[in-house]
């Protein structure tokens, strides 16, 4: 393969996330939340399948395929995360708010900038191109391989497809009424499909005031159903699958709290990923049962 070729590839893509961000601010998930991302998912698995099938030995598909784009795409998240740890991220308002280059460049909300998105998009596209060769080549054991590989693929897939649908809302409850009113972290109103009241509150503290722990009782209300649950720090309480209800303040202010502060958080696509998971630990069951297996083919030499 030619390096050059290769290297103004890479080169040309990040330049060209890079300009996207500049011009155009965070990458805008909002627009692609369901079903529009799973439509595209499938196309886009579609495309990797028939660009691999039908290509697979020429041009852009040797550069996907190759092993400088898992090293670089590879290093490129390694990089990402480190600019996620030494950057305070904010909500998209207040990212939006910031001046200088370091904020055009979006290190402030970066999950959501296009160089990251661009990043995980040629990971992903990477790693799919990886795991269908070795569904067409790999002969011995290779469902260890498509475990290992398809359950990365739905881990990582399933946070990046799914960050359009994925609701962060905080909702004061409390004690003397009903409420429906939620807010988004960008400050947004949101109307819950439900109600949600403070029936008991209980806190302990240490000898200077300060909290030791606090737990809420609160009744959620749909229609005529109501249900009363507890909740505590880090203890929260799953309503359905992909919505889970977190406590995470409550009024200081009195001795006995009229409210209580609650985090709802939709991930729908919470199950695609544990699934990942799930898939990723068999395939490695599989490899520690078997043992390393001797390379009997060329065919078979996939990494």
């Amino acid at each position: 393969m030619n390096l050059s070729r290769t290297k103004l590839f890479w080169i040309s893509y990040f330049v060209v996330a890079v300009i996207l961000q500049i011009i155009a601010g965070n990458f805008p998930f909002s627009f692609f939340k369901f079903p529009l991302n799973l439509i595209l998912a499938i196309l886009w698995i579609y495309g990797i399948w028939i660009l691999y099938k039908d290509n697979k030995n020429y041009g852009i598909s040797q550069i996907i395929m190759s092993s400088s784009a898992t090293f670089i795409t590879i290093l490129g998240v390694i990089i990402g995360s480190l600019v996620i740890g030494l950057f305070p991220q904010l909500s998209a308002t207040d990212a939006e708010s910031r001046a200088g280059i370091l904020a055009r460049l979006g290190v402030y909300n970066f999950m959501s900038s296009w160089i990251f998105v661009s990043i995980l998009f040629a990971l992903l596209t990477n790693l799919g191109m990886i795991t269908i060769r070795a569904y067409f080549l790999r002969k011995k054991h290779r469902w260890r391989f498509l475990m290992n590989h398809v359950g990365l693929w739905l881990l990582l897939g399933g946070g990046f497809i799914g960050s359009s649908d994925l609701q962060t809302l905080r909702i004061p409850v409390f004690a003397n009424e009903e409420s429906n009113v939620s807010f988004s972290l960008e400050g947004e109103k949101v109307y819950l499909g439900y109600d949600l009241k403070l029936k008991d509150f209980e806190s302990e503290h240490y000898e200077n005031g300060t909290p030791r722990k606090f737990e809420a009782t609160v009744s959620i209300i749909e229609g005529d159903n109501v249900k009363d649950v507890k909740l505590m720090v880090n203890h929260p309480y799953q309503k359905n699958l992909g919505e889970d209800i977190y406590l995470t303040g409550y009024d200081t202010t009195k001795e006995s709290p009229e409210y209580c502060i609650v985090q709802i958080v939709k991930q729908p696509w919470k199950y695609v990923q544990l699934s990942g998971i799930l898939m990723a630990l068999i395939g490695a069951a599989g490899m520690f049962i078997g043992g390393p297996q001797k390379i009997t083919n060329k065919d078979d030499k996939l990494g």
